[in-house]
């Protein structure tokens, strides 16, 4: 499920939705939402597909639209790609909404600058900070620019939560099975401990993947992972119990808001 602002759309959040359905071979869902209470002026022209021309260029490409526009803007993108699309229009409180919409989802697709209120934000928005913390269903963050990815980086702490989010991305996408996958942790103390657990869970992975590696990362979680992330390409992130864990304490801090902005990669967050 791709959630849209039915009148502020952001075709590259459309455009990654429309790859990723297509690389899991799913279908997919336009959950757009109406802000009974936000202001705004509907303008035309977005019958032009000369709009997602717009996606090669370093700009932003949020749209103003009414929702007929933007419902008409998705379906057009979905058939161009070879996708049937379902749609859903919800009119209300944004985030009740979208937690409601949520408990029905596999997963939902979300851009981190989306907002449904009249105000500049820094990255990622109030609004999706709320969605990650309180979504019912896994969460995957948009990147501005996407073609495809190589590999699928699985964050791990050791916890529960860390390895509920693996689990839940492979029953999820099983489809990505052929892709390279790393487990990557950060230690602390600078002495790396391999032990049981790593074992079992590296062998679990292998039943689930073709070719799969530990790295190790020491020092701080917030600075060691902004530092591997920044300027990495073609690969996909995998975190677990945010608003809970070490992990969750990475996300709460201003680092954070440096690897939503300065690092442009798709990101799949869940917890219990």
């Amino acid at each position: 499920m791709l959630l849209i602002n039915a009148r502020k759309p952001n075709l590259f959040s459309i455009d990654f939705a429309c790859q990723i359905t297509n690389l899991a071979q799913t279908k997919l869902t336009g959950l757009f939402i109406e802000n009974l209470y936000f202001e705004y002026i509907p303008v035309g022209g977005l019958e032009s597909p000369s709009y997602f021309a717009t996606l090669s260029r370093p700009s932003n490409a949020t749209v103003t639209a009414d929702t007929d526009q933007s419902v008409r803007l998705f379906k057009e993108q979905c058939l161009r790609k070879g996708i049937k699309p379902e749609i859903l229009i919800d009119q209300g409180e944004p985030i009740q909404e979208v937690i409601y919409e949520s408990r029905f989802a596999d997963m939902l697709i979300v851009d981190p600058d989306i907002s449904f209120y009249d105000r500049d934000e820094p990255l990622p928005s109030h609004f999706v900070k709320e969605i990650l913390s309180k979504s019912e269903c896994p969460v995957l963050l948009a990147p501005e620019k996407f073609e495809d990815f190589e590999e699928i980086v699985f964050c791990y702490d050791g916890s529960a939560s860390s390895v509920f989010a693996i689990k839940q991305f492979t029953y999820l996408l099983p489809q990505f099975h052929d892709k390279k996958v790393m487990l990557l942790e950060v230690n602390r103390s600078g002495n790396e401990e391999f032990n049981e657990s790593h074992r079992r869970m590296m062998d679990w992975l292998r039943d689930h993947f073709h070719s799969v590696y530990y790295y190790s990362l020491k020092g701080d979680a917030n600075d060691e992972l902004f530092t591997y992330f920044f300027m990495k390409e073609k690969k996909l992130v995998v975190m677990g119990a945010y608003g809970r864990s070490l992990l969750s304490n990475f996300f709460r801090k201003s680092s954070a808001d440096l690897i939503i902005r300065m690092v442009d990669l798709p990101v799949f967050i869940t917890h219990h």
